[in-house]
């Protein structure tokens, strides 16, 4: 029976591939082109991209264009239900049944690709429909088998993705942006140009070897691992003095407290550890993983955000408290500036400023970060979504960083006991940065999506 089981299942999975759908066709919706990866807007990889990744709502209001993460959330059905189902099977298909992997060889265009459909293909198998919806098991299976085949079509030999360009220091070396914080110009965002220096003043934060995910847990998870996540921390004096401070959170006599009689079995950090100085910069680095042609994780030096924190003032503000939920007294008291450097396609396939655009003090967008589960754009009728009074993305951070001081350096029980204390890496080869990659490849090789993926992989040889 097992054997009939397998036959049957790789049968179907043979179809599903190679099968010429016989459905209409249905028009191209002219209204979602796009020229991303080729001036052509009809191109094969332009209108993939548009079909899996660009979404557009009642008003014509259009998303996805360029975001760094697909507007995917749990309970979307887009790309399940029709037509924006069938528009899909038939764009893969098509792109599968003329080898479109052969279309283009550039091999950043072929990572960024398959890491926009990874996205899509890990969403899909973490997707779950409420409030009596179809469970669409046929049509994510249908979108899945396409999208590995397309994956694995794409992947780049571990040799090409080392010889992947280092993005971030592109966009240090084209001036496209200030060194360093300016005080006088505190809306000018920047990139310090030694944040990877391995003896330099920012200090990369390393996850103890027992961590299954790294340090910054809440965003691996986010992204399901698809991306390592890199803390660092300055401190005004320089190196010795971060490492200085690092050693005297870890010699914290109570780093944690008892949590609260309803939740007894829980300890907090606690409150009254000590703050680090005014001035202290904190930076969240996010870099793509990809797949290598072995079915391996990678790491890769494609930066996809920069995210820095400074601390203008050390303040007494409490951990998540919101108060009255007014925005400009949460930031005050805060006492922080945010800045984000991000990721554009456009930017990084004509090898301008390393790819890397600085976001705007106003830009806003649909974030899908930690975020319930309502699709925030397939809104039903009668229910109004008023995205003119969105927050502006960078003041978004002041959510999970509002606390003063270490109390919004969510990191800080990597520095803790019973975590290993911070010190000067023997090797700065096999350093911070090496076990942070690491720490995220090891927690997605754990993951279901991940084992789902390699199923579909193995299931059916590659076409030759």
């Amino acid at each position: 029976m097992r054997r009939v089981a397998t036959v049957v299942l790789l049968a179907f999975i043979v179809m599903a591939l190679w099968q010429i759908t016989a459905s209409a066709r249905y028009p191209e919706d002219s209204a979602l082109s796009v020229a991303i990866y080729d001036p052509s807007p009809s191109h094969l990889w332009n209108r993939l991209y548009a079909a899996l990744l660009i979404r557009q709502d009642r008003n014509g209001n259009r998303y996805g264009e360029d975001s760094l993460d697909p507007p995917l959330w749990r309970e979307t059905e887009h790309l399940l239900a029709a037509p924006s189902h069938q528009r899909a099977v038939q764009v893969l298909d098509e792109f599968l049944r003329t080898r479109g992997e052969t279309l283009v060889r550039d091999p950043v265009k072929r990572a960024m690709l398959q890491r926009d459909l990874w996205a899509v293909f890990d969403w899909s198998v973490g997707q779950y429909s409420a409030n009596e919806r179809p469970q669409y098991d046929k049509e994510k299976q249908e979108l899945q088998v396409r999208l590995a085949e397309v994956l694995r079509r794409l992947a780049l030999t571990p040799d090409e993705i080392t010889s992947l360009p280092d993005t971030y220091a592109q966009a240090v070396a084209s001036g496209a942006f200030g060194k360093e914080f300016d005080s006088a110009h505190p809306e000018e965002p920047f990139l310090p140009p030694d944040l990877f220096d391995p003896h330099g003043p920012w200090v990369c934060i390393e996850p103890s070897p027992e961590s299954d995910s790294g340090v910054a847990r809440m965003h691996i998870d986010n992204f399901s691992g698809r991306s390592s996540f890199l803390v660092f921390v300055r401190l005004p004096e320089g190196r010795k003095a971060t490492f200085d401070y690092f050693q005297s959170l870890w010699n914290f006599p109570q780093p944690y407290v008892r949590g609260p009689s309803f939740a007894a079995d829980q300890a907090p950090i606690n409150p009254d550890l000590p703050s680090f100085p005014a001035g202290t910069q904190v930076a969240l680095v996010r870099r793509a993983t990809l797949i290598d042609n072995q079915g391996s994780l990678e790491a890769s030096s494609i930066t996809e955000s920069v995210q820095i924190r400074v601390y203008r003032a050390i303040t007494m503000a409490e951990e998540r408290n919101f108060g009255n939920g007014n925005m400009s007294e949460i930031l005050k008291k805060a006492g922080q500036s945010f800045y984000e450097i991000r990721l554009s396609r456009p930017l990084l396939f004509s090898s301008r400023h390393g790819g890397l655009r600085a976001e705007g003090r106003d830009e806003t967008e649909l974030s899908t970060f930690q975020q319930k589960g309502d699709d925030e754009i397939d809104v039903s009728p009668g229910i109004h979504i008023d995205r003119g009074k969105s927050l502006p993305e960078l003041q978004s951070c002041v959510w999970c960083h509002n606390g003063g001081g270490v109390r919004s350096l969510n990191s800080r029980a990597s520095l803790l006991k019973p975590n290993r204390m911070q010190q000067e890496p023997r090797d700065v080869n096999y350093g911070p940065i090496y076990w942070g990659d690491g720490a995220a490849i090891g927690w997605k090789q754990n993951r279901y999506d991940w084992g789902l993926l390699n199923g579909y992989w193995k299931a059916v040889p590659a076409a030759q």
